[in-house]
């Protein structure tokens, strides 16, 4: 699906109720793929040593993969918000 169809859907659903935020995560998340890759070998190797949680002992790869994939869905949601229409609801 290109940009403009997702563009449309976002809209549609924003108008339907829906919270679009999931479907524009699968959207944006092969963009973060370096981050993702970061964080599957930080698990992976925590994984392989005894009594390890990798939950906890890999925050940060973590950290960076959330913050990387919501600095790319943020921005389109906010501009399919209503009263956006001028690229700022606070203008």
């Amino acid at each position: 699906m290109n940009s403009e169809n997702y563009k449309t859907e976002i809209h549609n659903m924003i108008a339907n109720g829906k919270d679009p935020k999931d479907m524009v995560i699968q959207m944006c998340r092969p963009q973060c793929k370096w981050y993702d890759d970061k964080y599957d070998r930080c698990v992976k190797a925590f994984l392989s040593l005894k009594n390890a949680d990798p939950e906890k002992n890999c925050m940060y790869p973590y950290r960076d993969l959330v913050t990387c994939v919501e600095a790319c869905v943020q921005p389109k949601i906010q501009h399919a918000l209503r009263g956006n229409e001028h690229g700022s609801i606070f203008a």
